[in-house]
């Protein structure tokens, strides 16, 4: 009997917790929504300007003449099936309801304050591929997922060449669990050929499309342009909130055993090291900062949702108030300043 109330007095101090603590709160997923809603009008408000730079010239001559409050809509809505696609993974034990709201208001923050809209056409990919990835842990055959997984990623790359940073990385997740084999590694090869072989047939047979290849020209020449790095007060901003966040998160993972499925913890340390990844490869490859940016937002969303929910409710709910304050004050930064 004794033991019974103990038990029952543990889980009704557990729920009271539960309730104080912002990260398990009911309203939070609504609240972060609604908030990303509003970040996303004032920007389409505020800041009307579309810098196309990450497109290539084919698909900005789609949206030449695009209304810039419906681009700014179609990338809104790319936004929302990454967030929902990032939220569907499962690589948490502890599935946590706002992950989606979180990646839409850290892009609505990002979104209003940057020149360049289209990245966020381009930041489905690697939520995409990454899917993909994941789809490995349950395969009987690696050797044709890792085909399909390299020749689907080449083809974005034929599109955003940017995307090939990733490449290199993608091996790493079925090392990981011992699946490279050799005949594994020559099939990923081979995905990544089979669509450069399409591209230089099709190539061959229209000659019109040579101008596509003239656009990976100009792509590989900058890559051996470094431009100076330069932080707007609203960029710097943000990545102060990413770093207050990413870091600790990080840190609390490998010095904790709270996820305990191998596979699991092996999808968590793949996306770790691809955001340490990108946040290298932004400083050093300093024109496509903003970009690769944009890409680690997904994996900010996966690390908010781990640490906030992971924390004592005390230090989590000033932790999460704080994240919130510097993301928020950086939308009105980029609003005000520009």
């Amino acid at each position: 009997m004794k033991r019974n109330i103990s038990v029952a007095t543990l889980a009704s101090t557990y729920r009271t917790s539960a309730q104080k603590r912002i990260a398990d709160g009911r309203y939070t997923a609504a609240a972060l929504f609604i908030c990303s809603l509003i970040f996303w009008g004032a920007g389409a408000l505020f800041d009307t300007t579309v810098e196309a730079k990450y497109l290539p010239t084919w698909v900005l001559q789609l949206f030449a003449d695009c209304n810039v409050y419906l681009y700014r809509f179609v990338s809104l809505l790319f936004s929302l099936l990454t967030a929902f696609l990032m939220a569907s993974y499962v690589i948490l034990e502890r599935r946590v309801s706002w992950q989606l709201s979180m990646l839409m208001f850290v892009t609505a923050a990002a979104f209003n304050v940057l020149p360049d809209a289209s990245a966020f056409f381009t930041m489905l990919l690697p939520v995409v591929v990454m899917g993909l990835l994941f789809r490995c842990d349950a395969s009987g055959n690696i050797v044709h997922e890792l085909y399909a997984l390299f020749a689907i990623t080449a083809s974005f790359a034929l599109f955003f060449p940017q995307i090939t940073i990733l490449l290199p990385l993608l091996l790493l997740y079925p090392a990981m669990g011992g699946k490279l084999s050799p005949k594994a590694f020559f099939a990923s090869l081979l995905g990544v050929a089979t669509p450069l072989w399409v591209a230089v047939a099709l190539i061959y047979l229209f000659p019109s499309l040579y101008s596509f290849a003239d656009y990976l020209k100009v792509f590989f020449a900058t890559l051996w342009q470094q431009p100076r790095v330069v932080l707007s007060p609203a960029m710097l901003l943000m990545f102060v909130a990413e770093f207050v966040v990413a870091l600790p998160a990080m840190v609390h993972f490998f010095v904790t055993a709270s996820i305990g499925r191998t596979y699991l913890r092996r999808r968590m340390i793949f996306c770790i090291v691809s955001n340490v990844v990108l946040w290298l490869a932004g400083w050093l490859l300093p024109e496509f900062l903003v970009l690769f940016f944009i890409w680690r937002l997904p994996v900010y969303s996966l690390l908010s949702a781990y640490v906030f929910s992971a924390l004592p409710p005390k230090f989590s709910n000033a932790y999460i108030i704080l994240s919130l304050l510097l993301w928020t004050t950086s939308i009105v930064i980029g609003i005000w300043i520009g």
